[in-house]
């Protein structure tokens, strides 16, 4: 069973924080049925956690497991995007003409 360790990183209440939020947890619960953890750390409480992150923006998803480490910055909003890097799904296919 493959598990997913995953950390949200934002910045308090902002709009685009909240977006994440939402939009991480609806990820996770449709697409992560063998098993996920989502950590959601508010770097504004303590900055020295995204120092020590290396988060240079907020909000950033973070893959942590399974390897190779993937991040991702933004509302979380683009769901294909997502699922592509975190390799639920293959990606799309250029198109021909």
């Amino acid at each position: 069973m493959l598990h997913h360790r995953l950390c949200l990183y934002v910045v308090g209440t902002t709009p685009s924080s909240s977006r994440a939020i939402v939009n991480v947890r609806k990820l996770c619960e449709e697409h992560l049925e063998s098993g996920y953890d989502l950590q959601v750390v508010d770097i504004s409480q303590n900055p020295s956690i995204a120092s020590q992150a290396q988060v240079i923006a907020a909000p950033t998803l973070v893959r942590e497991l399974p390897p190779p480490e993937r991040r991702f910055i933004g509302d979380m909003s683009d769901t294909a995007r997502l699922l592509s890097g975190l390799g639920l799904t293959a990606p799309p296919a250029p198109e021909t003409t």
